[in-house]
Order: C-alpha cells, then structure tokens, then sequence
C-alpha cells in the first residue's frame, strides 16, 4: 500500500478496492493476430528509421553539439543555442536509430552527443549540469532546472546501457545524487529551476519534471541494475500520488503553488490532458519492471480520465488542456499529445488487454497520418488547428526534438514483434 504518514490526502476506500482487484495482475496475453489488425511492424520501423535520420542528418554538429531549431524542410532557423532538454532528447534518439539498423553513425553520433553533454554543460565546480549553452559550449545559461536534469539522467542512461560505457552511467548516478543533494525539499519533491548555488528562482510548481524524473529513474535502472534506484524510482511515484493525484476524479493537475496545492484556474491551473496518458503508460511500464501493481490501478483511473476528457471521438486525437470542470479546452490539437496518447492506447490494449481502446487508437493514427505527419518532407508538425486545416508549421525545437515522436515509434515495435 502506499506509505502511510506521508503528508496529504491518504488514497481513499475506492482507489484502495481496485489496488486489490489489480494485486498480482499479470499482463495479459494479447492475441498476436489481432495485434496485427491494428500494429503494422513494417509502418513502425520504416517511420522510425526516417525520424532518425531526418534528425541525424539535421541536427549534429562535428563536435557533439545538436541543433535543433528546425523549419519544415529540417533548416537551421532562430537560434542554435541548445539546452539540456534538446540536447538529451537528441542522444536518446540517436541511442534509438542506433539500435534499430545497427549503423556505427548513429552510435557515434549517440557518443559524440554524450561527450559534448559531459564537457561543455556539466558545472564542474558547483556540481549537475547548466541549462543552456552555445553551439561552441560557451555557457548561456547557468540556471538548474529540474526539467533538464531529469533528461541528463534519461538520455547517459540510454547511452551508459547502448555503449556500455561506465562513464555515461557514473554521470547519471551521480547527477540523481546531486539533485538529491541540492535540490530536494523537505516535501520530498524537487525545486523545478534555481540559480548556479541551488537557490529557488520560482514560486511556483509543476508535476511534469517530477513526471520525467520517474521515467529518467527508470531508464537509470535499466543501464544499472541498481535496487536502490527502483527503490527510489517506487518512492518518487508513492510520494507523487499520495500527495497530488487527485483521487475522485482520477487525474493529476498539471501546476501547483509553494506549498504543492493545485494552481487556481485565474492563474492558469489546468489538466494537461497529455500527461494523464503518459503516467499511465510510465506506470503500467513500472509494473513490467517490477514495481508493485498497485500503479495500475492509478494508471487505469488516468486512463479513463483521459479517455472520458481529452479524447475527441469525432475526428481522433486528443485535445491539449482540460480544465477543472472536467472539460476538454478546443483548440489545436499538438503533436507530443498525439504520440503520448497513442503509445498508451496501444500499449494498454496489448499489454493489459484493453482491445476496447483499439478503435480509438486506430481512428488517432489516421488522423496523426493526415493532419500531422509531413508527407512531403518527413516528420511531424507541431500542431494542427482544426481552424486553419493548412498551416504547416516548423519540426525542431528544444522541446521536439524527436523525443515524443520516437518513443511511441519504440512502444509500437516492441508490442507488435
């Protein structure tokens, strides 16, 4: 059960019920040729393969450096300074091209990436990482942000486990160490930005880094091995919904204020709908690892929740923002979304047996195809607006980056073989 004596609301009656009903689950076997109806092997690794290479060939610089402020046709446009979001993100994909065709480019350019991370942003005198840099590694700026950092530990434990080398996994043990160090509160959570000496620079407060720290503690276990990494993989997540899950509605608001209460909706507080799915895929993956199944039963309410809100069964896709009235905000539909929700569909469908996701995840697909995949150059846009159906808008940016993209590509490989 999740530990008891931590601060904030204790799981109520009704979550606790379906803990049980879902203690000692299993993943459920999925009928191979009903996967087949809906996963098409061939689809996922030829578009993997292009998503890759359009980034290899765009972004790398000699040195290390990815640049990846983009247009359409994969051109360099704006500034190239790049951050430990871009830079991260770029590693992982590199990490990704590498392990589906096995060409030496791709690893060299994963190593290359990493070399340059641990050279020019790595603070070798105050300890972590700086948040941004130029392309030559001059510091741009010297802030710590926890959004980052938890890239840094995803993207050298993706490299420590592909090239085996120790010192990409010694880096992300010891940066999950710094932030414990510097950053963490008495709350157990982490400050999102501070300057260079680990002073708070925000009031304010947001899930997401503390969501992907999760998954970064994950993808650090995998390249170690270590226990005391899942352990504190398993603590992070206890301590998330225990404390800001929001259990009657089955979802987890998106900012909070200093002392971690949901942000007033006149102060921009909202449900980001992607995010709903995206936990529930990290914590039905948590399970696969081992971690206890009682995540699935919080994974399945965010999944309903999702399903219920953000999920527009008329065209496909899923809207971007909900608000606290349990209402889907209309508007562009983007890109990460899409792909966050179509890992999960098909993820659920195969690995928990939920085939009544299957006619979502199909009508979502065609519509990424038609509205969001570039068909002319490769890759995805940003967004597509419903009220401007022709706006074809740019492919890189420091939060693209091929991240969102290749992930779900990855999920779909690995369900469909």
């Amino acid at each position: 059960m999740i530990p008891a004596g931590q601060e904030g609301r204790v799981v109520n009656k009704k979550l606790l019920m379906a803990a049980i009903l879902v203690a000692g689950a299993r993943p459920m076997a999925a009928d191979p040729a009903e996967t087949a109806k809906h996963l098409d092997a061939a689809w996922f690794r030829a578009e993997l393969r292009s998503e890759a290479a359009h980034w290899r060939a765009a972004a790398l610089r000699p040195n290390g450096f990815f640049a990846v402020s983009l247009d359409r046709q994969w051109r360099p446009v704006g500034s190239e300074d790049g951050t430990l979001v871009s830079q991260n993100r770029q590693i992982f994909v590199m990490g990704a091209g590498y392990e589906l065709t096995h060409d030496p480019a791709y690893l060299d350019a994963m190593k290359r990436g990493a070399d340059f991370l641990l050279e020019h942003f790595r603070d070798k005198e105050q300890g972590l990482f700086f948040s941004c840099v130029s392309p030559e590694g001059t510091v741009i700026d010297r802030s710590k942000d926890s959004y980052g950092l938890a890239f840094t530990i995803l993207g050298l434990s993706h490299a420590a486990r592909i090239t085996k080398d120790k010192r990409y996994a010694a880096a992300a043990l010891e940066t999950w160490a710094q932030m414990k160090e510097h950053l963490r509160e008495p709350s157990g959570f982490f400050r999102p930005k501070t300057d260079r000496g680990y002073t708070r620079t925000t009031s304010e407060n947001t899930q997401n880094p503390m969501m992907h720290l999760f998954e970064a503690l994950l993808a650090l276990h995998d390249a170690t091995g270590s226990p005391a990494v899942l352990r504190d993989a398993q603590e992070h997540a206890d301590r998330i919904f225990s404390r800001l899950f929001q259990e009657q509605e089955g979802r987890l608001p998106e900012f909070y204020d200093a002392d971690w209460k949901p942000a007033a909706a006149e102060k921009g507080g909202h449900i980001e709908l992607g995010h709903q799915f995206e936990w529930a895929f990290l914590l039905s993956h948590a399970v696969e690892k081992g971690l206890p199944n009682r995540y699935l039963a919080i994974a399945g309410r965010l999944l309903d929740y999702g399903m219920k809100v953000a999920y527009d069964a008329e065209e496909g896709g899923i809207f971007t923002q909900g608000d606290y009235d349990n209402r889907a905000v209309r508007g562009p539909k983007g890109w990460w979304e899409q792909c966050e929700f179509l890992r999960t569909l098909m993820h659920w469908a195969v690995v928990r047996g939920r085939t009544d996701l299957w006619p979502a995840f199909d009508k979502s697909l065609a519509f990424a195809k038609r509205n969001l995949m570039d068909a002319e150059f490769g890759g995805w846009y940003y967004s597509y607006d419903p009220q401007n159906p022709t706006i074809r808008n740019g492919k890189g940016s420091e939060w693209q980056a091929g991240y969102h993209v290749t992930g779900m590509y990855l999920e779909g490989l690995r369900l469909s073989k």
